[in-house]
């Protein structure tokens, strides 16, 4: 999603930081069973991520 007409560098890959950061913070709420609060179309959303039945092997 790279915009090549945006005066400022940094905010090329803005977009994409964003995406990859909700999806991140989705990961971590459906481990911890904690809600994600965010705000769509003006409204206030709480949304609780149902438990994933795939198991990630995290050892990197």
């Amino acid at each position: 999603m790279k915009q090549d007409n945006l005066p400022d560098p940094d905010m090329e890959n803005a977009t994409a930081a964003l995406i990859r950061a909700a999806e991140r913070a989705r990961e971590i709420a459906r481990q911890t069973g904690t809600a994600v609060i965010y705000i769509k179309d003006g409204k206030l959303v709480r949304e609780i991520p149902k438990p994933s039945s795939v198991k990630r092997n995290r050892s990197k």
